[in-house]
């Protein structure tokens, strides 16, 4: 009796024990790497592989074999070329429409076999089952025991199955978390440049100049963005912001450029500067601008 067979008590406690050593990760693709060589090295399986699923097709991620590395590398460049459609009759889909895992005998002579992935694995049967965090399948995990010469069974089923469904909700987790150290460290970047931005605006020199027998007071920062007095139209049809946008757009700024002055993001600029396309009828940057510089009454710049 294989150690792997020693009960149903033994069985959970190493599922749990891997799953805790995957929750550990700090990052998805390292979850994605460790999730198949953790099929190998605790459950006894000769190879395991992880796909995702992508629209209506399966593409590998991760292919892991123990005894040939090399192998593993090239069967993850097949299932990266050959991608595994979910279509009606095969194997895969039939496990996406159950939603639980499921194990293939005779994959050479089963209808239900993808042939070009059954030989060029060379397989001869496998079990697998749905990563579904949140009752919905974004991937497969596939193992079989191709070097022991076997068939899986029904205790492979349920191994893998109750790692599937664990390693589905700790993933989640994990990409979860990761999104948030990303927005925090845009939120970081961004106090950041807001900080440095106030400080140039508190300790810019501020100098009277003489026009017309006015007295003007102007603040001399590369970070303040020129301001123009609006053509009452302008006022009318665009908001603050958008003004803005379009001013800098006018005065040569990239959308990088314009997110750095007004500091914001470049997915922002975009989203304003669609607006003032459409708001001013401008099939493009150029038409938009050269309408402002009519409306605002300043010169164009050649």
């Amino acid at each position: 009796m294989r150690e792997d067979r020693v009960g149903h008590g033994s069985s959970l406690r190493r599922v749990q024990e891997a799953l805790a050593r995957l929750r550990s990760m700090e990052s998805c693709r390292q979850m994605i790497d460790t999730a198949t060589s953790e099929l190998c090295r605790t459950f006894g399986f000769d190879r395991a592989v992880m796909f995702r699923v992508s629209g209506s097709e399966l593409v590998g991620l991760s292919v892991h074999i123990p005894k040939d590395p090399a192998w593993a590398q090239e069967l993850l460049e097949l299932t990266d070329r050959v991608h595994l459609p979910l279509k009606h009759m095969l194997f895969e889909t039939e496990m996406l429409r159950r939603r639980r895992g499921m194990m293939l005998l005779d994959a050479p002579n089963d209808p239900r076999a993808f042939k070009p992935l059954v030989d060029g694995f060379r397989t001869r049967s496998y079990v697998a089952a749905p990563i579904m965090p949140s009752d919905r399948v974004i991937g497969f995990l596939h193992a079989d025991h191709y070097y022991e010469g076997r068939d899986v069974d029904d205790h492979d089923l349920d191994v893998l199955g109750a790692y599937a469904e664990g390693f589905g909700f700790a993933f989640e987790r994990t990409s979860l978390l990761e999104r948030v150290r990303a927005q925090r460290e845009h939120a970081t970047r961004l106090m950041s440049t807001t900080s440095a931005l106030m400080d140039d605006v508190c300790h810019s020199e501020v100098q009277l100049v003489d026009e017309h027998h006015e007295m003007t007071t102007a603040l001399h920062t590369p970070s303040a963005p020129v301001v123009v007095a609006p053509d009452s139209r302008l006022a009318s049809l665009l908001t603050r912001r958008e003004l803005e946008v379009l001013q800098l757009m006018a005065d040569g700024h990239t959308n990088g450029g314009i997110a750095t002055r007004l500091v914001i993001s470049e997915g922002t600029v975009k989203s304003h500067v669609g607006h003032v396309l459409r708001k001013m009828r401008a099939a493009n940057r150029a038409e938009a601008v050269s309408r402002y510089l009519r409306m605002a009454q300043r010169p164009e710049v050649v």
